[in-house]
């Protein structure tokens, strides 16, 4: 007797992002399975709901990156600005897999909306606290200069954010106004070199 053919859910959720991105919220679990060569059935039986199935779609690309994971070894490691272009890299490929898919729940009509997205535990927000950690930990070794730790994150992750958005925008990132490659090593030099200029600022009066 042949064996059946062993269904796995990475599967069924890769070909469920693809379809609800093509889509939208409008797509059908048939879809899906004909995407997923799996039958309607199969979907049913994991997710009960077209509402469940995209919600395990948000909560697959809400795993923590794997890189996220590597920050750690980097501290004190290498050449800092050189882990920075590599983490900027790592960040991009994060935001275009994620990114579409948040905006995706946010807009659906009956999706998770931001009680997935914004709860405090969501990887958004667990990987900026990793990433201010990360330069904390630098900053106290003393190789990048001392700042608001968080404050340098958030600019960190909302500049490659931005990018990727842009990206979503002009539809493709091949249509993008600037490569990539230039984009982060641009903005890592502006980050390492700040914006003040060799004579300071004046200081505004307290």
């Amino acid at each position: 007797m042949a064996r059946p053919v062993a269904i796995h859910d990475p599967t069924i959720l890769d070909a469920a992002r693809e379809v609800f991105l093509l889509r939208g919220a409008a797509a059908t679990t048939a879809e899906v399975a004909r995407r997923a060569g799996v039958s309607e059935g199969s979907i049913f039986k994991r997710y009960r709901t077209k509402h469940g199935l995209l919600e395990a779609v948000v909560a697959d690309v809400e795993r923590e990156p794997a890189f996220i994971s590597e920050l750690p070894a980097r501290v004190g490691a290498g050449h800092v600005f050189a882990n920075l272009e590599w983490l900027a890299g790592e960040l991009l490929e994060y935001f275009r897999r994620a990114a579409p898919v948040h905006l995706l729940a946010w807009s659906a009509p009956s999706g998770p909306r931001g009680r997935v997205l914004l709860s405090a535990a969501s990887t958004p927000l667990a990987t900026l606290r990793k990433v201010a950690g990360y330069f904390e930990a630098e900053m106290h070794l003393g190789r990048i200069r001392r700042a608001d730790a968080e404050v340098v994150a958030r600019s960190f992750v909302g500049a490659l954010g931005n990018f990727v958005l842009l990206e979503l925008l002009a539809n493709a990132p091949e249509s993008s106004p600037m490569p990539e490659q230039s984009y982060i090593r641009g903005y890592v030099a502006v980050l390492a070199r700040g914006l003040e200029p060799d004579a300071p600022w004046p200081r505004p009066a307290a």
